[in-house]
């Protein structure tokens, strides 16, 4: 470890670098973290319209897609779904409820737990968010051609392998 009250003046590069790799171009981190702030940029953009964040988007999108299956989820389906934090979750589902945007019901199988279900007014915008989004990840991701599905694949694999 680094005595830094021992040290004087350093400049990096006079020892060795601090990188694993020599360029910020050769950094995997990197280009996701660029590619992510492009991609959120966008996607920010598209859904202003409907005053919505990213976060509910996705929340919403969710639900819809289990009650295409028939399904009424519980807030710990759409939680794991998501793979995301529970605190917020609770925030993000508490404004859609606020909104008009979300129901939250008590379980018809279970009293100890809350469905989750899609309102008539969310009902009318999340057909036009949903095409909004998707236009952008034709235009992010659809460069990509082919590869897209190979990319796709990649992400699975990743986040699978990150929520052991």
């Amino acid at each position: 470890m680094l005595d830094i009250a021992n040290v004087n003046e350093f400049t990096y590069g006079e020892v060795m670098s601090i990188f694993d790799v020599q360029t910020p171009q050769k950094s995997v981190g990197f280009q996701f973290w660029k590619l992510h702030q492009q991609w959120q940029k966008r996607v920010h953009k598209a859904l202003e319209p409907y005053h919505i964040t990213h976060t509910q988007f996705v929340m919403m999108a969710s639900i819809a897609w289990f009650e295409e299956q028939g399904i009424q989820p519980s807030q710990a389906q759409v939680t794991q779904l998501m793979s995301i934090d529970k605190m917020a979750f609770s925030k993000a589902v508490r404004q859609l409820e606020e909104r008009g945007l979300v129901k939250r019901n008590q379980s018809k199988k279970d009293a100890r737990i809350k469905a989750l279900s899609l309102t008539k007014k969310s009902l009318i915008i999340m057909p036009q968010a949903i095409l909004a989004i998707e236009s952008v990840d034709k235009e992010v991701f659809g460069m990509l051609g082919e590869r897209k599905q190979t990319f796709n694949r990649i992400l699975l694999l990743l986040n699978k392998e990150l929520a052991r």
